[in-house]
This record gives C-alpha cells, structure tokens and sequence, in this order.
C-alpha cells in the first residue's frame, strides 16, 4: 500500500473517531494546504483553554502493519522532555524538596566541589551553567553510546563533571549534560527514578493516562507512531534510541491531547503554586529567550495581538513535536510528527493557528 493511500487511511479514520463535532473549518482548510504541501504525517491540535477546538491526523503509524495514526496515537517529545522535568523539579520545590538557587554539592555531596559550589539548578535548567557539554563530545567519538545503560552517578562522572567553560549563568549554551546533572538531582532527593517522579507528580494529577517515559523505543510503548527517515518512494525507518541517564533530557512521550492537558494544567491550573509558575516562565537567558526548560517569547507586533508565548519544541530522531500555548489568551497549538517536516513551514504554520478566528494576526 503506498503512502499516499496510507495517509487517507489515516485520515478517513480520524475523521472516524477523532475529531470534535463543533471543528473549525478555516482550520481544517490551512491544515489540509500544510498536510499536502509537507507530506507531513502526524496529529494536529488547536485548543482554547482546555478544550480542544481542532483535532486531526494524518499518515501512517507503523507502516509494516498498515496502521494510520490517530488521534490516540503517543509521540516522543523530544526537547518538550527538559519543560516537562522543570516542571516536577518545581513540584519538588513546592513540596520543600528543593530550592533553585541553593549550590548543586548540596544535593549531590560526591560531585566536585569546586564545580559543585557554583552550580544550581536554575543555571542547569536554564542551560547557564557553563559546563561542557562532555555527552556530545563522547558521542562525537562514540554514536554507539545512545544505546547505553549505566548508572546515573557512573553517567555524572564520565559526562557532567568536566572543568568550567564560562562562569556559571555567563551564558547560554544548549548542553545535555547538564539534564543528566538534573535528573541525577532530582532522582537522589526524591528516592524516586524519574519515571515515577513524572507520574506521582505531573500524569497523575493533570490525568495525562497516554504519557509515560521511556529509553526511546527499545521497550513497548502501546499507540507509538513508529518514526521514519522516508515514506516514499520507499519506507525506511529511523528508530528513536536514548540513553537511560538522559530521559529527563528526552525521554518523554505523549499524545495532542495530553500535551493540551499539560499545557492548561500548568498554565491555567493549580498544579505549581504562584512562585513556581513565575519561576517556570521567567526568561533567565534573554540571547535565547530561555526560561526553565523552555522559552517564552512575543508574537505579534502590537495592541492585543501582542502576547507572550509558552514556546516549546522538540526533535529526537524522526520525531518532531511542537507546543505552544498564548500565555494571555490560552491558544493552544500542539503538532506531532513521527517524519520531520520543513521547520520553516512548520513554524509558520504553527504561528498561523494561533489566530482565532477572524484575527488580524
């Protein structure tokens, strides 16, 4: 079966089971001109609040089988993970676990001290801790590691520990490295390996039942959109693999609408107290627009369509998510992909569903 047929597969089965009765047509139009301008092969959702307005899918799930995504369907995050991780690490700051700024050798006594003394989690989650990034450099000599299992502490030492590059919150510097440090942290003050740290403290409460956390696929996910290299004019898969020290890092997986139960959740619900939520949107790296885990920046040019923007984003193989969410108006756009398309076209197409209907913007 070609894609093609696959992907109106897919399609003929979201209009099944998967969209709202009420869906916007304007929005159906633009997603459809994107689906086949992108071959794009994923879900799409546009969501007010904690409804979802839009929801559709599109494409082939697992080509072998001749599945078709749907609506259900669960996607690896990607960068969303470092979001969703600041997030339980507020959590843990409310529940008198944890404090942002006290130094790294406090929660983890055998690190170096020198460095230890310095750090924070904010400079970590913020990507400001001037650390080098020592996991790159190893896969750079070794691809193979992505592959590893070790211990988190093992992992710290062979990848988190090297000598200072810029005093910490200098400047940023994208650095997975410092999600191992995190995630170490956070493992060794809860007694909890971060899977269960995600699901006492975020799934759970926010009822996000399609979400979990894994080592890419090498275990059995229910519901994942296989990830490919191509679809035509041949199939060629590209399989997600991920190293367990680092599931903080981009271990995450979920479906549209749970991201849509996050993204309320967080933004609009009780889950961080007052202090948390300011803390998850204060940009600490304005070259970037990087807060904790994520950015927030400014679409829009003036009066009321100015606002702020939760902007989230990630890529992890051949997965390609996004997640955005209007800090004023509570818009919500949440795109996965499991074949990467055009970032460009994507980025602009997500700009576009932000608009209400009859917006100027």
């Amino acid at each position: 079966m070609s894609h093609f047929k696959l992907a109106c597969l897919g399609l003929w089965v979201s209009l099944g089971v998967a969209l709202p009765a009420r869906a916007d047509e304007g929005i159906g139009k633009r997603v459809r001109r994107f689906v086949a301008d992108t071959h794009f092969n994923g879900v799409v959702l546009v969501g007010q609040g904690s409804r979802a307005e839009y929801v559709e899918a599109f494409g082939v799930g697992d080509a072998a089988a001749k599945q078709p995504i749907t609506r259900n369907s669960r996607f690896f995050m990607g960068s969303v993970s470092k979001w969703l991780t600041s997030i339980i690490a507020l959590r843990l700051v409310d529940e008198g676990t944890l404090a942002l700024d006290t130094p790294l050798l406090t929660y983890l006594p055998e690190y170096r001290a020198d460095t230890g003394k310095q750090l924070t989690l904010r400079h970590l989650m913020s990507h400001g801790s001037g650390l080098p990034n020592g996991l790159m450099d190893a896969y750079k000599k070794d691809p193979g590691i992505e592959k590893e299992t070790r211990p988190q502490a093992e992992a710290v030492a062979l990848y988190a520990s090297g000598d200072l590059v810029s005093a910490p919150g200098e400047r940023f510097d994208y650095n997975l490295s410092n999600w191992i440090l995190v995630q170490a942290v956070l493992e060794r003050v809860s007694g909890q390996s971060y899977a269960r740290l995600a699901q006492r403290l975020v799934f759970k409460p926010l009822r996000m039942a399609d979400s979990g956390i894994a080592a890419g696929e090498a275990g059995t996910i229910p519901n994942l959109a296989l990830g490919y290299r191509s679809l035509e004019p041949k199939v060629e898969r590209r399989v997600y693999t991920l190293p367990n020290y680092l599931v903080a890092g981009g271990g995450f997986y979920s479906t549209a609408d749970d991201m849509l139960r996050l993204n309320h959740g967080v933004l609009a619900g009780q889950l961080l107290s007052p202090a948390s939520k300011k803390a998850l949107f204060t940009i600490e790296r304005p070259e970037s627009s990087y807060a904790l885990g994520g950015r927030v920046r400014r679409i829009g040019t003036e009066g009321k369509d100015a606002q702020d923007l939760a902007s989230n984003d990630g890529t992890c193989g051949a997965y390609r998510t996004l997640s955005w969410r209007g800090l004023g108006d509570g818009r919500t756009v949440v795109i996965l992909s499991s074949l990467r398309p055009d970032d460009e076209k994507l980025f602009a197409f997500a700009e576009s569903l932000l608009s209400p209907p009859n917006s100027k913007r």
